[in-house]
């Protein structure tokens, strides 16, 4: 799992999300910008790079916080861009040559990477069950225990080398953990309330990633939550239960 996690978190950077940057003349740069409905755009004045967002008057200086590297990670780009709209990023020569915006954040690349961190989660979670919980069926309705035991004898007669807990969905997931407030040892503040409405949220929104649905129905800020939430349990010691 530890490759993985290296695979979502570090080795997939910002760049493939990226537009190129048209850099564009002071001579006509708003006619540039609302032919081409740009919201930013880097002007050249006076033999200088300048920068120039849908609102300002005038040009002005690009500063160190305008720039993002283009090796950040995809994820941590995504955070960056919820507190600030855009970002430009330098080329191999140190010159100005793509440009990132919150617009970005619906492409591929990063509906991939949410749905690379939540399946990291889901596995985390079914590891502790293995280790830790061996009664662990007793968490869940019949009705979803005897749908995971048809799902592990089909997948069984296929051949597939699995185990029973690999076929638990991930609203099983949620219960179990839920199950004498098993949750409280991620975090002894978690209420079932908060417990249950988040790993609902993350459900429904690896649903609609996997369906490649058009809106995820989440905000960009709502989905950041999750990934803090997700994040604070992957990365904290595993707890005992």
């Amino acid at each position: 799992m530890d490759r993985l996690r290296l695979l979502f978190e570090e080795q997939i950077n910002v760049m493939p999300i990226v537009e190129n940057l048209f850099l564009l003349d002071q001579s006509n740069f708003r006619d540039e910008m609302k032919k081409r409905n740009f919201h930013s755009a880097i002007v050249k004045v006076d033999g200088k790079w300048m920068k120039f967002d849908e609102g300002d008057e005038t040009p002005s200086p690009i500063q160190e916080e305008d720039w993002m590297e283009p090796d950040t990670p995809l994820l941590m780009a995504f955070r960056m861009l919820i507190k600030r709209r855009r970002y430009f990023i330098k080329d191999e020569q140190g010159n100005p040559a793509y440009i990132v915006t919150r617009t970005d954040l619906d492409k591929i690349p990063l509906r991939i990477g949410f749905f690379g961190l939540i399946s990291l989660f889901e596995t985390h979670l079914k590891e502790l069950i293995r280790k830790q919980l061996p009664n662990w069926e007793e968490s869940i309705t019949q009705n979803r225990l005897g749908q995971a035991r048809n799902l592990y004898e089909w997948k069984k007669a296929r051949g597939e080398e699995i185990d029973l807990v690999q076929c638990l969905q991930f609203g099983d997931l949620g219960s179990v953990f839920s199950k004498k407030q098993r949750f409280r040892k991620f975090e002894p503040n978690f209420s079932r309330d908060n417990w249950v409405d988040m790993m609902n949220d993350i459900g429904r929104l690896r649903d609609a990633l996997a369906h490649s649905q058009s809106h995820l129905g989440f905000s960009w800020e709502e989905i950041d939550r999750m990934i803090v939430f997700i994040r604070g349990i992957i990365d904290r010691e595993d707890p005992i239960f």
